[in-house]
């Protein structure tokens, strides 16, 4: 037993449905993707070419946001921020998160270029295929000692540098405490007690 609308109900309906039709049909692709020339806000980069390099030497959030700005020319979402830390810290190559937002269906839109992503990213999906991907991964580990050394060297000095100047910064901290307390104490001196 179904009950058509009747009277005034039926008569908002329709009206509804005309103004919906009457609407033009919004693109599911990124503007780029369509050949509009979408305006980015000033804190987006402009550039559609980068290299790996301008990737490689931030870590962690930084590395995340930066990847989406370039590549997605927008700002991560949470979703997607949280996705690829998780990754990071599992242990996921910067390559594979880049490489996966590049080929996403909004990266393809933008067309942004990351010289020797393309290649290093298919290499890495070699390395996840079963049996041989691992294999191919321990001969490229292999290949690359070298160069993993030279990155963990230097690591090494920029966390090193890192915890020195939060201990000089802890120590300039403390001296201008102790300058306070001092010049407190001295006023407290060099002034006469009121009777």
């Amino acid at each position: 037993m179904s009950r058509e609308p009747t009277g005034a109900l039926a008569h908002l309906q329709q009206e509804i449905r005309a103004e919906a039709a009457a609407l033009p049909e919004m693109p599911t692709a990124p503007p780029c993707a369509l050949g509009i020339a979408a305006p980015l806000a000033l804190d987006h980069p402009q550039r559609l070419n980068y290299t790996l390099d301008d990737f490689m030497h931030v870590h962690n959030d930084e590395f995340v946001e930066l990847a989406y700005r370039c590549l997605l020319k927008r700002p991560a979402d949470a979703v997607g921020q949280l996705h690829a830390l998780q990754r990071l810290a599992a242990g996921d190559s910067k390559i594979a998160i880049l490489g996966d937002l590049r080929a996403s269906e909004e990266g393809r839109g933008y067309g942004v270029h990351v010289a020797g992503l393309a290649a290093r990213y298919r290499f890495w999906r070699l390395t996840r295929l079963p049996l041989v991907g691992a294999l191919i991964e321990r001969a490229a580990l292999v290949w690359n000692l070298p160069e993993i050394a030279r990155e963990q060297r230097r690591l090494g000095q920029a966390l090193a540098q890192q915890n020195a100047g939060a201990e000089i910064a802890g120590l300039a901290t403390e001296v201008a405490r102790l300058r306070e307390e001092l010049a407190a104490l001295r006023a407290r001196r060099d002034d006469p007690p009121a009777e």
